[in-house]
């Protein structure tokens, strides 16, 4: 493998790390483009929408060489997207060399997640602690908490199962709408409305929603466009998983 080609893969390999961790388009395009720049030829092209990378290296000699990758799978882990900028600064300063930077870059992806224990308690913590911050009563957090508990371990299960995407928010709006009435029904002082929206703030796209903002105020209106639809699909399956939830139990609630 000659050098272009390896300095394409890394710089679509930053990229890749880069969008699967949750970053905007912008700034991967950026640092794929600064990646590339290290070659020294003009007109060098980057471009990064929400599923998918391409990039292009003109070479007199031998012809354009452009290669592309598609990008599928979704996360938050801003600690990647730190390291991999960090890389791409030393690898254009040349602080490190490309076999250095392609090792570095491989030891940024292959770094552990956070565990699944920690993503069950973020989950118990986030929904019980949003619950008082919406005025709700302690009896409402601890049951957010406890709802919120399942819902990280149901997250889990999902990374694990590779379920389609849009299902896992549909499937956590249900529990929590069926949770939270099983609650209620033992538990009649508490609060269906208090206890639904602090366990729903863990699945909320809002991250996705603003970085569909920040991508359509840059210029990148594809991918901003197809994020802010993914957001609001992704609000609708939360909100008919609610519906379903609640549905499933005639009750009255004063």
């Amino acid at each position: 493998m000659d050098n272009d080609t390896k300095l394409l893969n890394l710089a679509l390999d930053a990229g890749e790390i880069m969008l699967m961790s949750g970053a905007e388009t912008f700034r991967v395009q950026d640092t794929m483009l600064r990646i590339l720049s290290v070659s020294g030829r003009e007109k060098v092209e980057a471009l990064a929408l929400s599923t998918m990378l391409i990039v292009s290296l003109p070479r007199e000699e031998k012809g354009p060489l452009s290669m592309a990758r598609g990008v599928r799978d979704r996360s938050v882990n801003f600690e990647k997207i730190c390291a991999v900028n960090e890389m791409s600064r030393a690898f254009v300063s040349g602080n490190i060399s490309l076999e250095q930077a392609i090792t570095e870059l491989q030891n940024i992806d292959n770094a552990p997640r956070f565990s699944n224990l920690a993503i069950i308690i973020a989950y118990s913590l986030t929904s019980g602690g949003l619950t008082l911050v919406y005025n709700g009563t302690l009896l409402d957090s601890l049951i957010a908490f406890i709802i919120g508990l399942i819902l990280g371990l149901t997250a889990v299960l999902n990374t694990k199962w590779k379920t389609p995407y849009f299902f896992s928010p549909l499937l956590g709006g249900a529990i929590t709408g069926v949770l939270t009435m099983i609650a209620y029904m033992f538990v009649p002082q508490s609060h269906i409305d208090m206890i639904i929206v602090g366990s729903i703030m863990p699945l909320l796209p809002g991250l996705t929603l603003t970085k569909s903002i920040r991508d359509i105020l840059e210029g990148n209106f594809i991918s901003g466009t197809s994020r802010l639809v993914e957001a609001l699909l992704v609000a609708c399956g939360i909100a008919a998983g609610v519906a379903l939830g609640i549905g499933l139990f005639p009750i009255q609630y004063n």
